[in-house]
């Protein structure tokens, strides 16, 4: 694909989404705002990606409140990572997006991917790859 304003070859984007289903990782990584946070955030530097914005979100949980769940959104210069917590229903939810503009990323968001995968420890997942302009 070609940028018509330079003429440049332009890579596409790799975009994972994925559910993981029963997952059988330690229960703070269900629950815990903190530590997901910390984690993400280490795993996303490792990477070598700028993080531009971070924001957690704690839920209260329906028959106790401190077991609720998150939300998390992390904004890089190259583009987004979400993680959502179920911990009743032992469910991950798992956006994983960086842009290729001046590098391929392909290689970075599967091993990001791997990252989540390896903490959550599900036994079934619901994958897509998505390749984007």
């Amino acid at each position: 694909m070609r940028d018509g304003a330079r003429g440049s070859l332009k890579k596409k984007s790799l975009h994972i989404l994925a559910d993981f289903h029963e997952c059988g990782g330690e229960k703070k990584y269900l629950i815990n705002k903190f530590t997901v946070r910390e984690k993400t955030l280490k795993v996303i530097r490792k990477a070598g990606f700028q993080i531009v914005a971070s924001r957690f979100h704690k839920f209260t949980g329906i028959d106790h409140p401190d077991e609720g769940g998150i939300t998390g959104v992390v904004i890089v210069s190259e583009s987004h990572i979400t993680v959502h917590t179920w911990p009743e229903r032992n469910f991950v939810n798992i956006d994983v997006f960086f842009c290729n503009y001046t590098q391929d990323n392909t290689k970075k968001a599967r091993d990001v991917f791997r990252f989540f995968k390896a903490m959550y420890r599900p036994k079934q997942i619901s994958r897509k790859e998505v390749w984007r302009d």
